[in-house]
């Protein structure tokens, strides 16, 4: 029987992101998940893991035990988002398989400049954006600024993602767009990352999760419609202002229009090397344009989401166990 370790995160250790204190409970939904892992025991041996301390000392003791590790909502050594790393290069140094959050290529997708080249290289198209640096020159940023049509909207760029700091974050003139700059670095710090983006108006948001990798052949996809008060923004990731219900609906896109999408998605999670499963969050515009706007290399799994996914697959599958068995076999 295969040897399956679950790790999550370990509730002494609660994460902060900047001012932003995030619930561990709330934020993995372990509970959950435990009715869908007891399913798998069955088929696999499962031991669970939540204490990072003694986690290392296992993994070190019984690598050569260890089929695969299911990393469900790690963030790095402690919950410490500055060591994002530690269990992948452990992992890695230890030859152990493993599979969940953050599993392959992290460096590269928290790089949010390298990552939209890259897409734009290979002929995905992205809403326009340009980067501002702590400390950039302002007339540098004037000058890249004219390349950008208003109004623009201004992102934090955090741990692989980006998100707008509150609903004020729309801006119509390079005076709007200095001063919001400047209230953030008062909020945040002189620290992140900051995305100016071409706002694209009437814009719906997608999320599709993509399951599978290259050597099983049997990807699979599921799209949800994503609606926020016109974008998600620290307030509503931080405060649960929409119930889960409320934000994520049942897809409402044609099965053709989907099917094209599917193609670029499995194109992107292909040739980036990303295994298991993918988030990917993108727009369509009012001329039904599609554009990329965040791509999540194995993400945390969220509750409600995998519920739907659970919910639209056949009875006898379970969306975790569809993920152990995908790493299993490649």
């Amino acid at each position: 029987m295969k040897k399956i370790v679950i790790l999550y995160y370990d509730k002494n250790y609660p994460l902060k992101i900047d001012n932003f204190k995030i619930p561990i409970d709330e934020e993995t939904d372990f509970d959950d998940f435990i009715i869908e892992i007891n399913q798998l025991r069955k088929n696999y041996d499962i031991t669970y893991l939540n204490n990072h301390g003694e986690s290392l000392h296992y993994f070190c003791k019984n690598k050569n035990n260890i089929d695969l590790v299911v990393n469900l909502a790690d963030n790095g050594f402690n919950n410490d988002l500055d060591k994002n790393g530690f269990f992948i290069e452990l992992f890695n140094y230890l030859d152990i398989k493993f599979t969940g959050r953050q599993a392959n290529n992290v460096e590269f997708f928290e790089k949010k400049d390298l990552m939209h080249y890259f897409l734009e290289y290979m002929g995905i198209e992205v809403p326009k954006t340009i980067f501002y640096y702590p400390g950039m020159d302002l007339t540098f940023l004037k000058k890249k600024l004219s390349f950008l049509n208003y109004p623009i909207i201004i992102k934090v760029g955090k741990s692989g993602g980006s998100l707008t700091l509150d609903v004020n974050s729309i801006c119509s003139s390079y005076r709007s767009i200095i001063n919001k700059i400047n209230e953030i670095e008062k909020s945040l710090g002189k620290k992140n990352v900051l995305l100016l983006q071409e706002f694209i108006e009437n814009a719906r948001e997608y999320s599709s999760f993509l399951i599978g990798n290259q050597e099983c052949k049997d990807i699979q996809a599921f799209t949800i419609k994503v609606t926020p008060n016109k974008f998600y923004d620290y307030e509503q990731k931080m405060s649960n202002i929409l119930p889960a219900g409320d934000f994520y609906k049942e897809c409402d896109l044609t099965a053709t229009f989907l099917k094209e999408v599917e193609k670029k998605l499995i194109f992107i999670k292909n040739v980036t090397d990303c295994k298991d499963y993918v988030r990917f969050d993108w727009l369509i515009d009012e001329k039904n344009r599609f554009f990329l706007i965040d791509f999540n290399a194995n993400p945390a799994f969220d509750s409600e989401l995998v519920k739907m996914i659970n919910r639209s697959f056949d009875n006898d599958n379970i969306l975790l166990g569809y993920v152990i068995e995908s790493a299993l076999n490649r």
